[in-house]
């Protein structure tokens, strides 16, 4: 079967090679032939033969290792092959060129396991690396981001809001709590996120997906771990880079009706009489409007394409005894929203060095500074202005002119402001185009640009992480490190609410400001020994070593709201130093400190380089705001092993290193924990000071100011623990050009915390308990081709996981635990945590189609039909969370030329769009083209009928598939660039986003759900993917 395949692919090769090199004619004096083979006498399949300056003139070697090629006389030619060192041979006289390739022998990759390094052919657990080379030229300034499509099992969930970073998922969901992200480490340090990394910073991304490969991380690493290494300095002459892109985008998307299909959709859901009497009583001839005729995009109106950028400026270098990185990354993200109301910023500098005193002492550092500023619209919630943008008729105008266009609610609050006879001193909300208009068709809350501009908020801050650390190696394979981490963070916030008038709902009739700031610090001191011992056929490995953390944080906040609450309402005096004395005031301080302590320890012991067994075991304990002093303490043990297959006597007997080069069989077992689920002393019943009020007798007028217990305390509380079992398979073959891995794994989450309801005679509401499980189980897949012929390299990976997610058991006494995320908008519809159900399913209606009369139809729960049902008939109609995970990259290079092609995807999960409203305002697209198609009753059957947008009437696949990036790039050649000493000058165009295979007819599957584990599935209007069109250049001296 090997050879079928590299047979069919040589020919392509082969044919592909004819194809680029037919564009030349050259003067053919001499037909060469002959054979490649390897050191031991094996041939290589696929080599490049090629003839020196000319390197369109060439093929490849087919099964058998042999080629035949006409060239011209004098000339020589080039053999290569991935894996072996290049050999150039005249050609002279010669007629037959028989070669043998060497192994290039090059030092083999290592990954990043926690507190050290492994060679990757020797690891045993999973993990996955993603190296600088495979975060090259991509777009996005978000190092999460980065990931997408890129590793199995890995779920990266973007949400395309300026200043908004990407959330990572590794192999699912495992809580019922929002806690579920992976453990973070960059450079050794814990960090809470990782947005303020460049990608074009990193030299390296590892993800721990196993229990094994992530014990050695405790009780943080129960969702996994991503470890991060920035870039550093290479021996040699020291370079200075450039890179820099400007980012024009667009909205993508428009899931909303126009004038016409709403007018259309209304006539059918309200009736005929009741639309033609608002559009009688409201509708008019406005001069914005073609023919007058008032037909508003929304999405138009509210946003617009704008142009972003980003700059970076890069110093390495080093020598034998140091090196260092410097760079310098700037970042502005305009988003989409018009006006600066959603604008991010972030300028960033990495400083690494590394300095070896004497060659048993190295010392070192790395550090990053950020400074940030973000401001933002509201999204995904009632109220928000994107569902304002969604459901805002496009009867009302972007603007009114005059206030005799004003609403009558609005025109007589005007009158009276004007007339100095309201209570309130209100804004009406506009521009130099107008006032911002409100509907006069319904009691909506007003449109998105006056949602936008209700209230002046801001945040930013200044963040400082860092690690100092020295390596002392003071025998032979014993490397002593102690390593100083530290964060420092600064951050405030502002916001400003002056009174403004809308309609009779949604306006505000008093002042508030709000300031808050915000100080944090942290530092964890590591010391371990990494000690490596070979003899003979026999390596072993052995790690111990401790950590100690500890942070802190500090906060004030302050605010006011009433009438009047300033000196002055000028811009300078929007700050809480201009508060009045009588004034309505709020404060806020509560200082934090929590500290840990672990130690840890890894042993490898590997034989003949085909069996090689480790154990990892982490002990981890912290102080009393997590966990009593009885469960104080946890421990997190880990096995695995590995079979190298490959290397057996009976492998490299009978199948060429050319046709299989590595196969590699591994096992693993390994317990995490999740401490970020408790914190604030969970486990004990605090005093909750001055929480209530009692009253002592009947007879007492008023009442006391009371204190209460918070709850029932429950010492035995302890965190959440994973135990997961990986079984995997690792092979290359075609002399490594062809790659191919799997993993299987079963993940049992235990202990999940839970707030338990106890009768109400005793005084408190609930006790927090551990109890119930969560499954998450799965395959893994990765398949990898690259090869190149002559000046043609390409390389071609795909990714694809499954995820099966059940919840198996809650705690005694609890059935589901319920989320009614959009209550607020009079939907039926509820999230369930529930044993023998995915976590946070979507629960409603099974719509059953219609009855005679054409009235929805819904499953009983009996299994009947009923046209009314209530709670009881509710069940699982759709899950939020995917059932599947995939990604595709593609390279493709030709002499200066270099394509890149990479998109993501999921499948199995569901969305339910929470965008219905009554009355006279508009709907999705979706709701009459479904109609039309007969799978929708009557608009006038559903109107106002939220059982049935509550139902599976109302639930789409959220699959789909998205090109993130397609990017066209030249280099210009170095003998050019080199006249002004430029070693690298590169130019490149990128469309972004801009391709999307899906059916699901809201605004974006990939953002729909995006921070709310619990809402997981509904669709409240997030802020969308954009489409972008990138320029760029990369220069380096």
């Amino acid at each position: 079967m090997i050879k079928k395949v590299s047979k069919v692919i040589s020919i392509i090769s082969i044919l592909f090679a004819a194809f680029l090199g037919s564009a030349q004619v050259y003067a053919q004096n001499r037909s060469i032939s002959g054979t490649v083979v390897d050191e031991g006498g094996e041939p290589v399949i696929g080599a490049g033969v090629v003839v020196v300056g000319q390197r369109t003139l060439g093929t490849t070697t087919d099964i058998d290792g042999t080629y035949k090629l006409s060239v011209p006389a004098g000339v020589s030619l080039e053999f290569s092959c991935i894996g072996y060192e290049n050999q150039v041979v005249a050609v002279g006289n010669q007629s037959v060129i028989n070669v043998v390739l060497a192994s290039n022998n090059v030092i083999e990759e290592t990954v990043v396991i926690g507190y050290g390094v492994q060679k990757k052919s020797d690891l045993t657990g999973s993990v996955a690396s993603v190296r600088s080379s495979d975060l090259q030229n991509r777009s996005t300034t978000d190092a999460a981001a980065a990931l997408q499509g890129k590793v199995s099992g890995v779920h990266i969930m973007s949400n395309a809001a300026p200043g908004s970073g990407a959330e990572i998922r590794v192999r699912g969901y495992s809580s019922n709590s929002g806690n579920i992200g992976p453990l973070l480490i960059v450079d050794g340090l814990k960090v809470s996120s990782i947005q303020y990394l460049d990608p074009s910073m990193i030299e390296s991304m590892e993800v721990l997906k196993d229990a094994a490969s992530a014990a050695i991380y405790g009780a943080e690493a129960g969702n996994g771990v991503v470890l991060i290494t920035t870039k550093t300095g290479s021996e040699g002459k020291g370079s200075v880079s450039y890179s820099g892109k400007a980012t024009l985008q667009t909205f993508s998307r428009r899931p909303q009706l126009n004038r016409a299909g709403m007018i259309e959709y209304l006539t059918l859901s309200e009736g005929e009489e009741f639309v033609n009497k608002k559009l009688q009583d409201f509708d008019y001839s406005h001069p914005d409007y073609p023919n007058g005729v008032i037909d508003t995009d929304w999405i138009d109106a509210y946003t617009e394409p704008t142009w972003s950028q980003q700059h970076s400026v890069t110093f390495s270098g080093g020598n034998k005894n140091g090196h260092f990185f410097t760079s310098l990354n700037y970042v502005k993200n305009d988003g989409i929203v018009k006006g600066t109301k959603d604008v991010y910023t972030r300028l960033t500098a990495q400083v690494n060095a590394d300095y070896n005193i004497f060659k048993w002492l190295q010392v070192g550092t790395n550090n990053s500074i950020e400074k940030w500023s973000t401001s933002s619209v509201s999204q995904r919630g009632y109220g928000s202005s994107f569902e304002s943008m969604l459901t805002m008729d496009p009867t009302t105008p972007v603007y009114w002119k005059t206030p005799d266009e004003f609403s009558s609610a609005v025109k007589g609050m005007y009158d009276k402001v004007q007339a100095g006879t309201s209570d309130v001193n209100y804004r009406f909300l506009g521009d130099e185009n107008g006032w911002f208009a409100n509907t006069k068709y319904s009691d909506a809350e007003g449109s998105a640009l006056a949602k936008r501009d209700g209230t002046d908020s801001s945040s930013g801050g200044f963040n400082i992480n860092g690690t100092m650390f020295m390596n002392v190696n003071p025998i032979k394979g014993l490397t002593l490190t102690s390593r100083l981490g530290y964060r420092l963070g600064f951050s405030t916030s502002h916001s400003y609410t002056a009174p403004y008038y809308i309609g009779d709902r949604g306006s505000v009739s008093t002042y508030a400001i709000n300031a808050s700031a915000n100080t944090s610090w942290y530092y964890q001191w590591e010391n371990f020994a990494n000690y490596m011992k070979s003899f003979g056929k026999h390596n072993i490995t052995a790690m111990v070593g401790m950590s100690y953390r500890e942070s802190h944080s500090d906060n004030v906040s302050g605010g006011a709201s009433g009438a009047d609450i300033l000196k002055g309402y000028e811009p300078q005096f929007r700050y809480l130093n201009y508060v009045l004395g009588d004034a309505t005031k709020s404060i806020g301080n509560a200082p934090s400190e929590t500290a840990s302590l672990a130690y840890f320890g890894r042993v490898v012991y590997s034989y003949d380089n085909r069996y090689s067994v480790q154990a990892n075991f982490r002990a981890d304990a912290f102080d009393s705001s997590k966990l009593s002093t009885k469960n104080r303490w946890g421990y997190f043990p880990s096995f695995s092993a590995g079979w190298t297959v490959s290397n057996e006597r009976f492998i490299k007997d009978n199948i060429s290193r050319s046709a299989m080069s590595f196969l590699k069989v591994r096992a693993s077992w390994g317990r995490n924990g999740n401490i970020s689920v408790l914190s604030g002393y969970p486990y004990a019943s605090t005093i909750s000071v001055g929480s209530g009020h009692y009253q002592y007798g009947v007879d007492e007028k008023g009442s006391t100011p009371a204190s209460s217990p918070s709850g029932i305390p429950n010492p035995n509380l302890t965190w959440e623990t994973s135990e997961q079992i990986d079984l995997g398979l690792d092979a290359r073959f075609l002399s490594d050009r062809l790659t191919f891995g799997f993993d299987f794994y079963d993940k049992r989450t235990k202990d999940l915390l839970f707030s338990k309801p106890v009768p109400p005679e005793l005084g408190v509401d609930v006790v927090r308990v551990n109890g119930g499980s969560v499954l998450n189980q799965g395959v893994e897949l990765e398949l990898g081709w690259k090869d190149n012929i002559g000046d043609f390299s390409y390389g071609i990976n795909a990714n694809f996981s499954t995820i099966r997610n059940e919840v198996l058991e809650l705690p005694a006494g609890t059935s589901k635990v319920t989320s009614t995320d959009a209550s607020s908008t009079n939907y039926a519809v509820q999230t369930i945590f529930e044993a023998g159900y995915p976590v946070w399913y979507i629960r409603g209606y099974r719509y059953m189609g219609v009855d005679e009369e054409g009235s929805p139809l819904f499953k009983t729960a009996d299994g009947g039909l009923t046209t009314k049902p209530d709670s009881g008939d509710m069940e699982m109609i759709g899950q939020g969370t995917p059932k599947m995970t995939f990604g595709l990259n593609i390279n493709l290079a030709y002499k200066g030329f270099d394509f890149l092609i990479y998109g993501s995807g999921v499948a199995g999960n569901s969305i339910m769009p929470v965008l219905y409203r009554t009355g006279f305002k508009n709907h999705m697209k979706y709701e009459l083209d479904m109609y039309k198609d007969g799978y929708y009753p009557n608009p006038a059957k559903t109107s106002g009928r939220f059982d049935f947008w509550s139902s599976s009437a109302n639930v789409f696949k959220g699959d789909y598939f998205r090109i993130k990036q397609m990017q066209l790039g030249y280099t210009l050649p170095a003998n050019l660039t080199k006249k002004a000493a430029i070693s690298n000058l590169r130019f490149y165009v990128s469309l972004d986003d801009f391709f999307t295979f899906t059916k699901y007819p809201g605004l974006d599957p990939e953002t729909a759900s995006t921070n709310n584990t619990s809402g997981s599935g509904l669709d409240w209007g997030s802020y969308p993917t954009m489409q972008k069109v990138v320029l760029g250049v990369n220069l380096t001296f």
